[in-house]
């Protein structure tokens, strides 16, 4: 390989140039090649290996610190959560357990949201259809958050049709537990 090199008419020049250079000439250039190859190694290689090393490991103790802080205040992140505690039980509101239940759970807390429930009837063992007509969107969107939310109800079906009254709303709804 260093035969075809040398067999190239740039590099059988510079050959000749460098030999008919005087030996301190010669021995300075060659100084001269050492460092900059030294210096193209450490900058093309080196350094970046070098950053790369230091950036993940400040992103490694970034990542240490946030858990460290997560498990510490694993509590009230959770207390956040409200999908969590509904499904934790951690809110002290009852679950209903049957279907029985979920209708009377359903009944009360219309009530209590001031909605009129105009028809429901038990679906399955855990499932239970609603109906209201002309009821307030927002009565009803925050009621549904309360069921699902505290008791674990879950909206399985929801069919919604608006009213010439703006926010009066027709709701169909399928809720399970």
């Amino acid at each position: 390989m260093w035969s075809r090199i040398k067999r190239q008419p740039a590099v059988g020049k510079a050959v000749a140039y460098y030999d008919h250079l005087p030996v301190r000439d010669r021995q300075a250039l060659l100084v001269l090649a050492v460092a900059l190859l030294l210096a193209l190694l450490y900058f093309i290689v080196w350094r970046p290996a070098a950053d790369f090393h230091e950036r993940t490991l400040n992103e490694r103790e970034n990542a240490q610190e946030l858990l460290a802080w997560m498990q510490s205040n694993q509590e009230a992140i959770e207390a956040l959560n409200p999908a969590s505690n509904a499904a934790a039980g951690s809110n002290n509101v009852e679950k209903p357990v049957d279907g029985r239940a979920l209708m009377a759970l359903i009944t009360r807390t219309a009530d209590e949201a001031d909605l009129a429930l105009q028809r429901f009837e038990p679906g399955d063992e855990n499932t239970v259809r609603v109906w209201m007509d002309s009821v307030p969107y927002t009565r009803v969107a925050g009621w549904l958050e309360r069921l699902a939310n505290r008791h674990g109800v879950i909206i399985d079906q929801a069919s919604m049709d608006r009213a010439e009254t703006p926010g009066i709303i027709s709701v169909r709804l399928t809720l399970t537990i």
